[in-house]
Parts: structure tokens; sequence; C-alpha cells
């Protein structure tokens, strides 16, 4: 055998290797199966001193930045699920429904420009909840459904501040 036949064999015998690892690989997908399969949302922390990494070049995007009207409406549209946090820590507590809380919350949201989730959130309590991990969390798993705008540039931190529990105050 020649060595010329000898690497074109070589090279039919890889090909069929892939071919064959390949049809194995994807052998047992049930497609009309519903998945049992559940998945649980963890909101990464993030450090807002570090550096950001800016690529340029065919994957660094353009130096766009998020329209600021539509980060605030996405973040102002989970004011209702701010309140269901709030609610479900009174209940927990055995704090009555009508007791206004007091303190503020912080939030940092490192914007993905690729996707409307962010990636990272923290989110500091300004009152004596401030060791709460359950409400801060709850808290956090709103902002993340937050549909903040998608736009061709850098990852960017946007930061909001709002009352914990904002109460109502009836005006003649």
């Amino acid at each position: 055998m020649t060595p010329r036949k000898s690497l074109q064999f070589l090279s039919v015998m890889t090909l069929g290797l892939f071919v064959g690892v390949a049809a194995v690989g994807c052998k047992g997908a049930d497609k009309g199966r519903k998945s049992t399969r559940t998945a649980k949302a963890s909101i990464q922390a993030f450090d807002p001193n570090a550096d950001v990494a800016f690529e340029f070049g065919d994957g660094g995007g353009g130096g766009e930045i998020p329209d600021e009207y539509g980060v605030k409406m996405a973040f102002e549209s989970r004011f209702e699920s701010f309140d269901g946090c709030v609610a479900e820590y009174k209940e927990r507590k055995g704090i009555a429904a009508e007791k206004q809380l007091d303190g503020d919350v912080s939030i940092s949201v490192r914007l993905n420009p690729k996707t409307s989730a962010p990636s990272g959130i923290n989110l500091e309590l300004s009152s004596k909840r401030h060791d709460d991990e359950q409400l801060k969390t709850c808290m956090k798993n709103a902002v993340d459904q937050a549909p903040f705008p998608t736009y061709d540039g850098a990852p960017r931190v946007v930061d909001f501040s709002t009352q914990l529990d904002p109460g109502s105050e009836i005006e003649d």
C-alpha cells in the first residue's frame, strides 16, 4: 500500500468513526415525550469594581448604549413582583399586611447586550431586613425577569433605588 493510499484509507476510517459516534450520540432523543427536567435560576452577583473586558473587532459589537427609557421601563415593570416579595416576607414574619415596612432597596444590574436577561444582579436592603436572604433572592428573581432591552455594545451596569414597601397615600 502506498503512502497516498494509506492516507486516504486513514481519512475514510476517521470520517466513518466520526459519523458512527455522532449517530450513537444522537440516539435516544425522545422527541414526542414531555421533559421532566427542571431548572432552578441562579442569579450571579458581580464585582462592580472589576474591570470589564471589551472585545473589539468581529465579536465586539458596536459602541451602542442601552436605551435609558427602555431600561427604566423594564425595571419598573417588576414593581408588582417586588410587592409580592414584600407581602410574602410579611406573611412569613407575621407582620400585618397593612403595616408599611421602612427601608430602601439599592440594585445594580449588569446588562447583557445580547439577551434581555441580566448577567448579574447585586441587591442591598437599607433596613433591619438586610440579612433576610429569602427576601433578597425573591427580589433578585423579580429583577431577573425584567425584559431589559438588547443593544449592540459592551455590558453596562445600571443602578436603581426604590423604597422597600412604598405603600400608598390617598390625596384629595
